[in-house]
């Protein structure tokens, strides 16, 4: 973490698998700035330079990441932030901490740790003096040993401290190494700004080991200094000659959980006020002596990772915790949010049945949540999410026949039920005669089988519910090994030999696949009477844990998928699976994966489409795939997303979720495309592709001001039907797309072409970062999406006004066309005189509790005050072009006969026609006293607008009201064939009498409010 001396609002955060973030409003939000690079996502490191805020370093490679995570060298911006560059020391892999000169922006310091699993020489610290341009090791201690911390007094920099310790486990070995001398902590120090070093041990101090801290306080020309491990904090008054144990009963605030938690910083205008980091981040205002919390909520706290002072401001500051970057100005009073950063570490996600559809997902340190599909104010908000009383890890699912019931495994199997929220622990682990042995992330797996549901868990058994949870059934002996695969010898490095897991057949009741974490995998084909051993050939049954995840074929039983996660064992490659034969044979299927990415190849999880066969979809450390022939071939699916790992795939009808661990939850919304995508296809020179069933719901019915932008919210799926089509070259006119209904007229047109300016859209009555922007139908050679909102074309009108529930950069002009009816449409699409058609069905919102026939007479309501506007538009045109003409006619002339015959008709027709200029009438204000066809037009959208807010039968004032307008329509024209008949006819008659051409009205049929 990083903030930018003088520049008050501006900090840098770097994330685990999550990039690099940046505020420039002190936290109030954030937004992703290292998204262009697309080779890796985990930051160890992020430092921007003191003299000048421009210049910003970053080290990948993330520092509690011991087989992931892994970087590929240093990057620099010039820019703040906007565009980055690599800079060398690709083989480090992980790269904990930087330090830029604070005079220079040129002279920067890196600890390297170097690979994991690796030996070499790409570790210690390496210094640049020409801004990264070249590098020179300054310090090294051994291929397996590596630097991870680095400090210094901004008022002293030429004193630098580092600690080193082993970073290196070979592939197969046990970890932690058992070698307590190898695993030892060495401490260094340099006068001269890194360029040498000395390894030094001051007197004191214990025998280090693990992780640490150290922070050197300004003031002091680098004497005073705190030191903090899993040993407790250390102090310094002399420069780490002399060293005493300071606050030593205190327990809290020494590193948390074996060094995950380790951190010490010192105020830089008051050496005596230090913090420290466990789960909950303490402060001590005399020096070290005592201790009172400082940030962390209960039960455990909030697990602080990383702090950043403001060397010239000890009251700024910037603090990482697990949840996200918070920042304070009043030097911890008050923090801003975490909830605004999208950078959550995902587990495993799923979805309910239940409209909008709820995503589940368990997620690092932030505990289970769930967050709707579609949010009902045009946007997904914060009141469209909920925390989940699951654990943080495991798997989360919700019942497939009551979205009131999850079920959360964790810390047991827990039973959620909605909407009290209660949860109960209703395991088989909690029966200790079982001897269960569980997995950090533990499986669990519906069948639907037999018109039941049944829960499946997995432990070294695979256990089995009917009820909820009541009772439990074993479905098999010990899993984890079998006489082909016993387990091994040493199991030190998977403690907990388990099920990791589970996928029942959805063609075949009975049929289940379970994988473990020793790597074997199993299968039965009678719900658990009996088991056969399939595990993959060649795969090692070793010491390290291999995870791989199972799926199973929506079409063939003895069809499964296998991804196989060997990265512990220091196989980063993709290793996915298939067989057709209940597991007697597998065929690796990785073509067009790469073999090797930066931040990690291997594959996480395997999905199966359930309505095309063959149609795969793949997560790996760093992307998403696709298949289209059943993993015989691979390819990208990132479109937008970014660079992080992908943990987890979920599937609700049309819509493809993914669960990342680093970047929150995405989700690709109607997918079926893919499911059509074929040769024949790609041949055609237009090709429409059937869409999806669409559901009648509105854009956003809250009548209240919107959230405002800087509130977190994610974008709506589009509304309506989306549409796909592919051309096969550049069309040589406009594209269109209609709508037809099932009388075949046209209720929506759309074009390629620009759609029409309107006046308001230039000087609008809010930004104009709110507003849908008017764009034609993409015409791009291959695939193009739009889509149809399921309104009839926006009716004609003088005045438009702007929806006061607006959403940003999709709020509509009003008035808007009347949503249609559920039933069934004709899409036809038009490319170089060439009509492609689809049918497309409309369902209704399965929320509403109207019946058909009031949804109906609702519509037929709509429908005539739709009409009023088309008939008041088009009644006013004759109107204004004889208002037009006889103001041409006698421009500028108030005294003659002619000139004042003139402004007599024109104040005549002024009052028929009105001001086509004038604004639309606010709901507030009061109804005209007479009518004019603006006036009555605007009217007519005032009317449409007040339906679109919900299915209802129309009241009988609504009736009574639309009865009136539609009476004036009729009295309207009556006025005006009048005027024609008499005012027009005198006019004439005085233009005769000066030898002038008289005025001619177009005949054209006047229109009415009807349908």
């Amino acid at each position: 973490m990083s903030g930018v001396i003088g520049q008050p609002g501006v900090f840098y955060a770097g994330t685990p698998a999550g990039g690099v973030w940046k505020t420039t409003s002190a936290g109030e939000t954030w937004f992703p700035v290292f998204d262009s690079i697309p080779t890796v996502s985990s930051i160890g490191a992020i430092e921007v330079a003191p003299s000048d805020p421009n210049v910003i370093y970053v080290g990948t490679g993330d520092l509690d990441s011991y087989f992931d995570g892994m970087g590929d060298g240093m990057y620099k911006s010039s820019d703040a932030g906007r565009t980055w560059r690599r800079i060398g020391l690709e083989g480090t892999e992980q790269i904990p901490a930087i330090l830029v000169d604070p005079h220079d922006p040129n002279i920067v310091m890196v600890a390297a740790l170097g690979r994991f699993g690796t030996p070499g020489d790409a570790r210690g610290v390496f210094r640049s003096s020409d801004g990264g341009a070249t590098w020179t090791r300054t310090l090294y201690v051994d291929d397996q040993t590596g630097v991870a911390t680095l400090a210094r007094a901004a008022d002293a920099p030429d004193v630098v401290f580092a600690a080193a310790y082993l970073h290196y486990v070979a592939p197969g070995a046990i970890w932690p190494v058992p070698d307590t001398a190898r695993m030892r902590t060495r401490l260094y120090k340099s006068t001269d700004g890194g360029l040498t070093w000395r390894e030094f041990l001051g007197g004191g101090l214990p025998r280090l080991a693990g992780r640490i801290s150290i922070a050197v306080a300004i003031g002091t020309n680098a004497q005073r200094v705190y030191l903090i491990g899993d040993f407790g904090l250390y102090r310094s008054d002399d420069g780490g000659t002399s060293w005493r144990h300071m606050a030593a009963d205190d327990k809290r605030i020494a590193n948390g959980q074996g060094g995950y938690n380790c951190g010490v910083y010192v105020d830089p205008k008051n050496p005596d006020i230090v913090y420290t980091f466990q789960v909950t981040a303490y402060r001590s205002t005399d020096g070290g002596k005592s201790f009172t919390g400082f940030k962390g909520g209960p039960p455990g706290g909030d697990d602080p990772q990383v702090m950043w002072i403001d060397p010239t401001n000890g009251k700024r500051m910037l603090m990482g915790y697990d949840q996200g970057a918070i920042v304070s100005f009043d030097g911890g009073d008050t923090w801003s949010s975490w909830y605004n950063q999208s950078t959550e570490q995902v587990y495993h996600i799923a979805t309910d049945n239940s409209f909008p559809y709820w995503i589940y997902a368990t997620q690092q340190d932030a505990g289970a949540i769930a967050t709707r599909s579609r949010g009902n104010l045009g946007a997904i908000t914060p009141i469209d999410w909920k925390p989940v009383p699951g654990w943080e890890w495991g798997t989360i699912l919700p019942d497939p026949r009551d979205p009131n019931v999850v079920f959360s495994s964790g810390l047991g199997i827990s039973k959620i039920t909605y909407p009290g929220e209660e949860w109960i622990k209703i395991g088989p682990d909690q029966d200790p005669s079982l001897k269960l042995r569980g997995v950090f992330n533990p499986p669990i797996a519906f069948a639907m089988w037999n018109r039941r549901r049944e829960l499946l868990a997995g432990y070294q058994y695979l256990m089995a519910t009917t009820d909820g949870g009541a009772t439990w059934t074993k479905l098999s002996p010990d899993l984890t090994e079998t006489r082909a695969h016993p387990a091994p010898s040493d199991t030190s490095g998977s403690s907990f030999p388990s099920i990791v897991s589970i996928a029942a057949s959805p063609v075949t009741p009975g049929v289940i696949w379970v994988a473990t974490n020793t790597g074997i995998i199993q299968g039965s084909r009678n719900h658990g009477k009996s088991w056969s051993d399939v595990t993959i050939p060649g795969i090692e049954i070793g010491r390290r844990p291999i995870l791989p995840s199972v799926e199973a074929s929506h079409f063939d039983a003895g069809t499964a998928y296998a991804a196989l996660d060997a990265h512990f064992r220091g196989d980063d490659a993709p290793s996915i699976y298939r067989t057709r034969d209940y597991g007697n044979t597998w065929t690796r299927i990785v073509t067009g994966l790469p073999a090797t990415l930066p931040g990690g190849a291997f594959a996480r999880v395997v999905r199966a489409d359930p309505k095309r066969r063959g149609l795969l979809f793949a997560g790996t450390e760093s992307a998403v795939y696709v298949s289209f022939d059943d993993g015989d071939n691979w390819q990208s699916l990132m479109l937008n997303l970014p660079t992080t790992e992908y943990r987890d795939i979920a599937i609700h009808d049309n819509d493809l979720i993914v669960g990342t661990y680093g970047r929150g939850i995405w989700v690709l919304d109607d997918f079926a495309v893919l499911r059509q995508l074929n040769g024949a296809a790609a041949t055609e020179p237009a090709h429409l592709f059937k869409p999806s069933d669409a559901v009648r719901v509105r854009r956003n019915v809250m009548y209240n001001t919107p959230f405002p932008r800087e509130v977190p919210q994610a974008p709506n799926p589009p509304d309506g039907a989306i549409m796909y089509y592919s051309l096969g070259a550049k069309p040589s006119s406009e594209i269109t797309i209609e709508v037809l209904d099932a009388r075949g007229s046209v209720v929506r047109r759309m074009s390629s072409a620009p759609p029409r300016a309107v006046r308001e859209t230039a000087r609008p009555p809010m930004e104009s970062s709110w507003l849908a922007p008017g764009r034609g139908l993409p015409a791009n050679v291959g695939l193009n999406r739009a889509n149809w909102d399921l309104r009839y074309d926006p009716p004609p009108a003088f005045a438009h006004s702007f929806e006061f529930n607006g959403n940003p950069g999709v709020t509509p002009m009003a008035p808007e066309g009347p949503l249609a009816l559920p039933g069934l449409y004709t899409i036809r699409l038009t490319v170089d005189g060439k009509h492609y058609t689809q049918p497309l069905t409309v369902e209704r919102d399965p929320r509403s509790r109207v019946s058909r026939a009031a949804v109906a007479a609702q519509h037929a309501l709509v429908m005539r005050l739709y009409a009023g506007l088309e008939a008041t538009w088009a009644d006013f045109m004759p109107v204004a072009g004889l208002r037009g003409a006889v103001t041409t006619l006698a421009a500028g002339d108030t005294a003659s006969e002619v000139g004042k015959a003139a402004k007599t008709l024109a104040t005549r027709l002024d009052s028929l026609a009105g001001d086509s200029l004038s604004d639309a009438r606010e709901v507030w204000q009061p109804r005209p006293t007479a009518w004019s066809f603006v006036a009555l037009n605007g009217e007519f959208a005032l009317e449409l607008n007040a339906q679109d807010n919900a299915d209802h039968a129309p009241t009988q004032a609504t009736l009574a009201v639309a009865r009136s307008s539609c009476d004036e329509p009729r009295n309207l024209v009556g006025r005006w064939r009048q005027v024609v008949r008499l005012d027009l006819a005198t006019f004439n008659r005085t233009l005769e009498r000066h030898g002038m051409t008289t005025l001619a009205v177009t005949s054209a049929p006047e229109k009415l409010c009807s349908p």
